[in-house]
């Protein structure tokens, strides 16, 4: 019997027959041909991956209908047949690694740029600008409307060619059709607005013109949001809307939630439980009689497995999931679920969207799926690895698969090094998980795991070791302030670690992302708390989705934030700052928490120098960042050792 005998069922969506129950709802990759906007064997190679790793349906990310709906200069199009080639070329790679494929046709609407959407200006049903982007949006006319709907069935004739075994029309998010469905975005007066007949009437009227072209016989969906959290459509409209669109011949809904206004429910942290969608999804599924693809931070195969088993929804959507692990469902299937690398929440994959192309924190193959291959050492080595955080666990886990003998030493009780203090923050225990897995597969490889030893010379001299990696992470900067030895005086890490207490009325130096989570933690319990920073902006090293909701809600619960602010002194019970030229002082302090940066502790690796033996300084050890970058550095670093 199954471990999970509902989520591997198949199922029926309209005329295309699904394997089991899983979806890779669409995110944007930024993997399409930069500025030219086709499809690459970079993007092909990413979803089949996740079709080869047991995802029965890949949804791609929503490709658009007209050039001035691009949403990335890497984005992709479906403007012309020019694109059909490189498109089959993707499909073909998910139907040879097992998968059914579908693609989002969509168009950003008002959620672009002209830098992005080759030089035209936004459009929307209204001249009301992005709640993100606050850019200038210019109203469609009625002849702007009816070339529009001639290119979504042009767009949709293409997939067709292509290969693909429907299409998903993008109706959520905030995007072209989801502005003229919303009251917060559209404000027009005439057919296309006005009511909610109005608002509904362009979305249906495209649905009807695919229909009209495809036949019943082509699978057809669309993506919707469950609701807009900040005064857009309610929950209730989005049953009306639901059924209105599958009366209009759609053969399913893919339900989400959010849009730019609200970023974190579209793209939702980790400070969102699992399943956060589910009570708006499963209402939207009393409404309608075609089958729901459920998506929202679903990442846990048990809970997938009693969504399916409860009937809440059809399918479950392993989006963000199945880009830290793809091969989530073959896992799942196997019942192997300890080895399932799980998505942490953090959202940086978004923040690399932004600035170039997809990443994931715990999976640094993303991207690189054809390129990036562990072969077995043509020479089997012996080698260290000192230090059990999460690089010095995946430098052991990257050699133990090429066939080395490795042995991890890591000088405290627990493995993760700072993670154990990353992990203490409210919303933010899942970021241990990654340490759980990699412990996991680094015993299954055969990683001898021995703690609580502190590695010197003489431990290397005497283990006999071809190589030695090290790994020894990074300590907190003590700033060269009057009264920082004072007792009061602790580390971030060691008051998340539990090794020091916090008095009443606290002042943190630093209001990077330590220094908020700290103030974060602290402010739970009744802490008065009082963040210094000396730059300009707090919580410059945070996520981009997350920082905006955790900074209101530091302002909320009390915590006064200021920038600008250079400590000068800490005496016995205040701290003495200067701002714009003046000193002021934090009276009646208890307790001053340090989070001013971190630095390298790489000491060891001056000290082993002098053995000649190799040695590999990575992670933090070499240069502080975030986990994302100290995983990157093993795979670019290690691959040929």
């Amino acid at each position: 019997m199954a471990v999970y005998p509902n989520l591997f069922k198949p199922i029926k969506i309209g005329t295309m027959e699904v394997k089991n129950r899983l979806f890779l709802a669409p995110m944007g990759t930024a993997f399409g041909e930069h500025l030219v906007h086709k499809p690459t064997d970079r993007m092909a190679a990413y979803y089949a991956a996740r079709a080869a790793g047991g995802t029965g349906l890949i949804i791609v990310e929503q490709s658009v209908v007209q050039q001035r709906g691009l949403w990335s200069l890497n984005g992709c199009g479906l403007w012309s047949d020019d694109f059909i080639p490189a498109w089959k070329k993707l499909v073909d790679r998910v139907h040879d690694a097992g998968g059914k494929i579908i693609v989002q046709v969509g168009h950003l609407g008002r959620s672009t740029i002209e830098a992005f959407n080759g030089g035209f200006k936004p459009v929307a049903p209204s001249a009301v600008p992005d709640h993100y982007l606050d850019n200038e949006v210019e109203e469609l006319t009625l002849e702007d409307i009816e070339q529009l709907k001639r290119d979504y069935v042009d767009a949709v004739i293409r997939c067709k060619k292509a290969g693909f075994d429907g299409i998903e029309i993008h109706c959520t998010h905030g995007y072209l059709l989801a502005s003229f469905l919303s009251g917060r975005t559209n404000k027009r007066t005439d057919k296309y607005g006005g009511t909610l007949e109005g608002r509904l009437r362009l979305p249906l009227e495209i649905i009807q013109l695919v229909r009209r072209e495809l036949g019943r016989d082509y699978p057809v969906i669309a993506r919707l949001a469950a609701h807009e959290e900040n005064g857009g459509r309610t929950l209730e409209e989005t049953r009306v809307v639901a059924k209105a669109l599958v009366e209009a011949g759609l053969d399913g809904l893919d339900i989400s939630s959010g849009s730019y206004s609200e970023l974190d429910w579209e793209i939702p942290p980790s400070y969102f439980g699992y399943a956060m969608n589910m009570e708006n999804i499963e209402k939207i599924k009393r409404s309608v009689d075609v089958p729901i693809l459920a998506s929202g931070r679903i990442t846990e195969p048990r809970l997938a497995e009693q969504l399916i088993a409860e009937g809440r929804c059809d399918m479950v959507g392993i989006n963000r999931a199945g880009i830290a692990d793809p091969e989530w469902g073959k896992k799942a299937g196997a019942g192997d679920t300890e080895s399932i690398r799980r998505c942490i929440g953090c959202v940086r994959c978004i923040d690399a969207v932004f600035s170039g192309s997809l990443r994931c924190t715990v999976n640094p193959f993303v991207g690189k799926e054809d390129e990036l291959k562990v072969t077995p050492a043509e020479e089997k080595k012996n080698i260290l690895v000192v230090g059990g955080g999460p690089v010095g666990l995946e430098s052991a886990i990257l050699c133990a698969r090429r066939g080395h003998k490795v042995t991890l030493v890591e000088k405290n009780r627990k493995l993760g090094g700072q993670v154990n203090s990353a992990t203490v923050p409210p919303h933010k225990y899942e970021i241990g998980s990654l340490i759980t897995t990699q412990a996991y597969e680094a015993e299954k490889l055969g990683v001898e795991i021995i703690t609580e030893v502190c590695v010197d010379a003489d431990f290397v001299k005497n283990g006999d070791f071809d190589e030695i990696i090290v790994a020894t992470g990074a300590k907190h900067i003590i700033p060269a302030i009057p009264g920082v030895d004072k007792p009061m005086v602790m580390t971030a890490v060691d008051l998340l670690e539990g090794k020091r207490h916090a008095g009443k009325n606290v002042v943190i130096i630093g209001g990077n992302m330590i220094g908020c989570e700290t103030a974060e933690f602290l402010v739970e319990y009744g802490k008065k708390i009082t963040i210094l920073e000396m730059l300009d902006e707090i919580g410059q090293n945070m996520a981009i989705v997350p920082k905006p909701y955790v900074l209101s809600r530091l302002r909320k619960l009390g915590v006064e934030m200021l920038t600008q602010a250079k400590v000068t002194a800490i005496e016995d019970d205040r701290v003495v700052y200067e701002k714009g030229g003046k000193e002021y002082t934090v009276e009646g302090v208890d307790t001053v928490v340090l989070a001013a940066g971190m630095e390298s502790v790489n000491e060891l690796a001056d000290e082993l120098k002098a053995l000649g033996k190799p040695i590999h300084v990575m992670g933090d050890a070499s240069n502080v960042s975030i986990i994302m970058e100290g995983l990157a550095d093993v795979y670019d670093k290690l691959i040929n050792v």
